[in-house]
């Protein structure tokens, strides 16, 4: 049986994803890699905190560049 993660720690794992993006350290899509959200979820909460701006996220977000990118990591 797959456990599944209750709401506060999926709070968790997204406010530790928007700070490792604030304070430069990972890329959104690695931070989303290592916190379990989604990389849309990490641009939504930075919008809602007015952080978006700042930081220089663009929300409209690059989709197929993302696409390309994970399919690059992906080959060997």
């Amino acid at each position: 049986m797959v456990e599944q993660k209750g709401i506060d720690e999926i709070r968790r794992d997204l406010a530790t994803a928007v700070g490792l993006v604030a304070l430069g350290d990972v890329s959104m899509t690695e931070a989303a890699q290592e916190t379990d959200v989604t990389r849309w979820e990490i641009e939504e909460a930075l919008e809602q905190a007015a952080l978006a701006e700042p930081l220089g996220v663009e929300l409209d977000g690059d989709l197929a560049s993302e696409i390309d990118s994970l399919l690059n990591e992906s080959q060997p």
